[in-house]
């Protein structure tokens, strides 16, 4: 699963090194849909901006049940995502997630077929001037 994050870089996103990881008919329900491996590629395409600074995922209380041709796997995923918004202010979002994900063997390496992700809280924090001091605001003049 950590591949699955690993892949959503903002900065290099890849569309071809993406499908090593998932199935040709993956399908993932996120915000209330349920999109294709494209609508999916579509959705992170529309979310990349230039205003991100960082972005970081911590997985975790997995769960697992495997078999020999599959496996389902729960776990806990908390995101913080790190932009400057509209007002030039750094912007910190943190999601918390419960999510699960059913993967199947092909070619002798497990797959993500269909991730299920429901998001369970989020919190905003902002700091003013993108997080500069008095002294650096004085010194740009503001």
């Amino acid at each position: 699963m950590h591949d699955f994050f690993d892949h959503l870089n903002f900065e290099g996103y890849d569309r071809k090194a993406f499908k090593t990881i998932v199935t040709d008919d993956f399908h993932i329900f996120e915000k209330g849909i349920n999109m294709s491996r494209k609508d999916f590629f579509d959705f992170v395409d529309s979310n990349h901006s230039e205003s991100a600074i960082s972005k970081d995922w911590i997985l975790s209380d997995f769960r697992i049940s495997a078999h020999a041709e599959s496996a389902h796997i729960s776990y806990e995923n908390v995101g913080t995502f790190v932009s400057f918004n509209t007002d030039g202010h750094k912007e910190t979002v943190k999601l918390y997630w419960l999510e699960n994900a059913y993967l199947v063997k092909e070619k002798g390496l497990l797959k993500i077929k269909f991730l299920h992700s429901e998001e369970i809280k989020k919190e905003v924090s902002v700091r003013k001037n993108g997080g500069k001091t008095g002294e650096k605001l004085k010194a740009e003049g503001k």
